[in-house]
């Protein structure tokens, strides 16, 4: 099983909407793309849950996907914020 990522629900707030997830890597993975189901980001959070490895994992977001870089097997929950 390669990188996945999963939508677990959504709330709008005031004039934006609110998505979160999971994300999951196996071992010989580093990261993937997330889509966030939004138009645009503004605000992103991961939480990593396992295999927290020794680096802080990055991110970079276009339009509504976001790209993630962790070490090999980091799993963990996400939360977007954007439009």
């Amino acid at each position: 099983m390669a990188f996945a990522s999963t939508v677990s629900g959504n709330s709008v707030h005031g004039n934006h909407r609110v998505v979160w997830g999971t994300f999951t890597n196996t071992d010989a993975d580093s990261g993937g793309d997330i889509d966030t189901g939004l138009d645009t980001v503004f605000g992103f959070m991961l939480i990593p849950t396992s295999h927290l490895g020794s680096t802080q994992p990055k991110y970079s977001a276009s339009g509504g996907t976001v790209t993630l870089v962790t070490d090999n097997g980091v799993d963990g929950n996400w939360y977007a914020i954007g439009l």
